[in-house]
């Protein structure tokens, strides 16, 4: 399973899953209204002040091994916080 840490592949279907988790909380939260929860990765901040598409620019499938791992592990960190 290391192996697979930092692919391209699994980099973009956790990017697509984090921008899929997202939509759904922003439906919810528009029916429900706001809500004061902290981020589970980001405690400083409201889950709802997180600016995911700035996260998602931040976080992509890179040429170098060690920045793609740190994004891999970061958007499955973002997986958990939404």
């Amino acid at each position: 399973m290391s192996g697979l840490l930092g692919s391209r592949d699994c980099i973009e279907s956790l990017r697509s899953d984090v921008s899929d988790l997202q939509w759904a909380v922003m439906d919810v939260l528009s029916r429900v209204g706001p809500v004061t929860f902290r981020s589970w990765k980001y405690p400083d901040k409201l889950s709802a002040d997180l600016d995911m598409k700035e996260l998602l620019e931040k976080y992509v499938c890179g040429d170098d091994l060690e920045e793609r791992q740190a994004s891999h592990i970061v958007l499955l960190e973002l997986v958990i916080d939404r």
